[in-house]
């Protein structure tokens, strides 16, 4: 008898987890989706329809399972980030408070930040200061990529299924 009751308590377990909405079911470690106060101030005054998500999903890594990035939050200190859940684990690509190459930075926390879905295909790269020194990069994309806005900037993410790490380059600044 004992191992009917543990079994039906397996069973609706299960059918209870399997009801939840992705963004609970789905393990973000110590991060989590803005809330919808968060949200709100995230966008201001524009229009629901006319902001760039805080969340976006499609397959990053070219695994055919469906990946999710969004701007999240660190439950212990509250910094916010842009993380992208991939079946081979979690990845943090901004970390407010830090310059793009990881240094400390006196930058706001992402708080009107936005994400979009690149398409695959061929794509170039901001010039920076000096075109004739630093030319625009070309590069094609085999999978989605993740464009992230904020500060003025547009930064491209994507992976690199080599170094199995995303890379990024600036689009525009």
């Amino acid at each position: 008898m004992p191992s009917h009751a543990l079994l039906r308590i397996v069973l609706s377990t299960g059918i209870g987890l399997s009801i939840l909405p992705d963004a609970v079911a789905q393990d973000l470690g110590a991060w989590r989706a803005l809330t919808a106060e968060e949200e709100k101030a995230r966008i201001g005054d524009t229009p629901q329809k006319d902001a760039d998500p805080s969340t976006i999903e499609a397959d990053f890594d070219g695994d055919k399972a469906k990946d999710k990035a969004l701007i999240a939050v660190r439950a212990t200190d509250g910094a916010r980030g842009l993380v992208v859940s991939l079946k081979s684990g979690l990845h943090v690509l901004v970390l407010s408070g830090e310059n793009r190459d990881g240094t400390d930075a006196d930058k706001s926390p992402l708080l009107e930040a936005g994400i979009r879905v690149a398409k695959p295909g061929p794509w170039r790269a901001n010039c920076f200061e000096d075109c004739v020194a630093h030319p625009p990069r070309t590069f094609a994309l085999r999978n989605p990529g993740i464009f992230f806005y904020d500060d003025g900037s547009t930064m491209l993410y994507w992976w690199d299924a080599k170094k199995k790490r995303f890379t990024s380059a600036l689009m525009v600044h």
